[in-house]
């Protein structure tokens, strides 16, 4: 970039608000992500299967970690000029009179609106609303949501005057000013992705209106300046721009540059995500029927159709608590360490990380159906589960670590492959981004895998990156969108040797796929 404009741009923030960690980013134009700022998401579980954020904690760990870059950034010189927020999707909370949340936030993966689910499906019908809003009727998004807190929390329900997702409630606590991206908008089964704006019928399911939702931003449009109040306790000045960059997801393909049709993206994170960027939404019913949906993009003007893996670094984090904790975690770390050493707490990540070591280039023999929380795509089935095939009693912890990371990696490899069949676009390239990209045992298996080729983007924090990108382009930092582009992360290209993708190739095509396409037919999923 050129060296004037980034003396004078300063620095920049994005936020990426997970279900699982908060993260605050500083970028410097033309330098990248020079400092990030963790936080633990809160989340509180609830006897059955529920779980919600409670609004204070969740914007308390945004402010201290937007404060942690602002103090990261050191003199005026150097303060950050806007900041960009990223955020999970489908979470949201009613906002009363006086712009405050009212009560709790269900997590997007809270089950307990599933009947009301059914009963939009039953009113309006499946396919209907996915060519309304590309997306199937399931608990998860916000329309049931809102069905469910209106029977279940009426008095909370009573007092919205407007509803926050997650995005926008932080946006709201910085500005005062209530605003969204469409590619969040999206994911609330309330909003005509053709159309890109509020579908009134729908909303009128739940007794609201259009006006009582966000207000739908161009991307780089600021919500609105840093109150008085928020710019005191950030570090910032008064009236520092605050833009939404959108869906995690799509702010990550913004921040890797995934940006083009035909681009793909694979985000991996406590969940998966698959994308592929299309010209127009994709409604036709096979993509319904085998488990996709269809949202917009950050960037104005295009759409998607994704598919997620709901159990991937979440797998992992299973594999590491059962069978790395304690005995069995010392038992797993790798011979040569002195005895002290052995008797302290090991880091059971690393110790993962060196059982795939271990195990050498794959495949494994076990072949594993990764579906800790069901499936949702390719052909969504609730009741899938994890499921280990072709276990011995010579098999170690490092088998089945391999056949955990290698059982994902073939999902991913369907879900690819059908992306590219329901919407006729071939695959040529894949990005891949999020913290599993780090394991190299993974990434070769995915490279072995394809389809096309592996890029790997080399930022850890691409969602926040490209938060950032879009905080500039409300400052003025950058000219434009397409200008703010050219600081998307570069990538490194990851192939695997033709021995390795052979092998893969058979596993996936003999073994994994016929197993997974057998126990369809014998579910009546197929």
């Amino acid at each position: 970039m050129p060296g004037p404009r980034v003396a004078a741009a300063r620095t920049l923030i994005g936020v990426d608000v997970g279900s699982t960690h908060i993260k605050a980013a500083l970028v410097a134009p033309g330098s990248g992500v020079i400092h990030v700022a963790r936080r633990a998401t809160e989340t509180h579980l609830v006897r059955g299967g529920g779980a919600f954020h409670r609004p204070a904690e969740l914007l308390a760990a945004v402010g201290s970690a937007i404060a942690e870059c602002v103090a990261s950034a050191g003199g005026a010189r150097n303060k950050p000029v806007a900041i960009g927020i990223a955020s999970m999707a489908e979470s949201g909370v009613p906002i009363d009179r006086r712009n405050l949340p009212v009560g709790d936030m269900l997590a997007w993966y809270d089950p307990r609106p599933e009947r009301q689910a059914a009963w939009l499906e039953r009113q309006i019908g499946a396919a209907p609303l996915f060519a309304r809003t590309g997306l199937r009727p399931e608990s998860k998004y916000t329309l049931p949501k809102l069905l469910w807190l209106r029977e279940q929390k009426a008095a909370d329900f009573t007092r919205l005057r407007h509803w926050a997702g997650v995005a926008e409630l932080v946006a709201l606590d910085l500005t005062g000013a209530l605003a969204t991206n469409a590619s969040l908008a999206c994911r609330t089964l309330a909003f005509d992705v053709t159309a890109r704006a509020w579908d009134a019928q729908l909303l009128a399911l739940a007794s609201l209106e259009p006006d009582e939702m966000p207000q739908i931003l161009p991307l780089g449009r600021a919500v609105g300046g840093l109150t008085a109040g928020a710019a005191t306790r950030l570090g910032l000045p008064s009236g520092t721009p605050v833009a939404i960059a959108g869906h995690d997801h799509l702010a990550a393909a913004l921040g890797a540059g995934v940006t083009k049709p035909g681009d793909a993206l694979d985000s991996m994170g406590s969940a998966e995500a698959a994308l592929l960027v299309t010209e127009y939404p994709v409604l036709v019913d096979e993509v319904r029927r085998t488990g996709f949906s269809t949202g917009c993009h950050a960037l104005d003007g295009l759409t998607y159709v994704s598919g997620g893996l709901q159990s991937s670094g979440a797998l992992v984090e299973w594999f590491v608590d059962t069978f790395l904790g304690g005995g069995a975690a010392a038992a797993a770390a790798p011979a040569g360490r002195s005895a002290r050493s052995r008797t302290e707490p090991p880091d059971r990540y690393a110790l993962f990380v060196s059982l795939l070591e271990q195990a050498g280039p794959g495949p494994v023999e076990p072949i594993v159906r990764p579906y800790l929380r069901g499936r949702t795509a390719p052909h969504r089935d609730h009741s899938a589960s994890l499921e280990f095939e072709g276990l011995r009693e010579t098999h170690t912890l490092v088998d089945l670590a391999a056949a955990v990371v290698d059982g994902a990696a073939y999902h991913v490899r369907w879900m690819l492959d059908e992306l590219g069949r329901v919407t006729g676009i071939p695959l040529n390239h894949v990005k891949l981004t999020g913290g599993g990209a780090r394991n190299r045992r993974w990434v070769t298996a995915k490279a072995a895998l394809g389809p096309g080729r592996l890029e790997v983007v080399r930022t850890d924090e691409a969602a926040a990156l490209g938060a950032a990108l879009v905080a500039g382009v409300a400052a003025g930092v950058y000219g434009s969108i397409d200008e703010a582009l050219t600081d998307a992360s570069p990538f490194d290209r990851v192939t695997a040797p033709p021995t390795v993708r052979a092998r893969y190739d058979a596993a996936y095509l003999d073994r994994w796929l016929p197993a997974v396409v057998t126990r369809l037919r014998q579910t009546g999923n197929s």
